[in-house]
């Protein structure tokens, strides 16, 4: 965990290859508020759409869950960004972009942020790195 340069905000990043199913928790004494989700995908060679999905949980429970507006084929380099203040694209722009509108959430101890390929068309073999900004702060 890495903090900006404004005290309370703190990058999470997952950039490991070969998986296209991430997952944050919001560790034990902190509260998140989610500022803005950065993702890149990018699809091996396997056939079919592959559809990213945010989804909020308490840990045990989903709360709260979202796809964005477009899928992605094979071969291709994607890139996927969350925050309030965007609007929920349904189609990538020229540049391989897309935009979803999300909430800033006050996410308690235990509470998680999945992104993930909800087709899972091949999680195995997908590139998928996710940037979560959020404030952080203690419960």
């Amino acid at each position: 965990m890495r903090q900006g340069p404004y005290p309370n905000i703190v990058a999470q990043a997952d950039s490991l290859v070969d998986d296209s199913d991430k997952t944050f928790t919001v560790p034990v004494g902190r509260e998140w508020r989610l500022q803005m989700l950065s993702t890149s995908l990018v699809s091996s060679a396997v056939v079919g759409n592959r559809q990213l999905k945010v989804e909020i949980g308490d840990g045990a429970n989903l709360l709260w869950s979202k796809s964005f507006g477009a899928v992605q084929a094979a071969s291709l380099t994607r890139r996927y960004m969350g925050a309030a203040d965007l609007p929920d694209d349904v189609a990538f722009d020229a540049d391989g972009n897309i935009r979803m509108q999300l909430s800033g959430w006050v996410l308690p101890t235990g509470c998680t942020v999945r992104v993930y390929d909800s087709a899972a068309i091949d999680a195995t073999h997908d590139d998928m790195t996710v940037r979560l900004l959020v404030e952080e702060m203690r419960e």
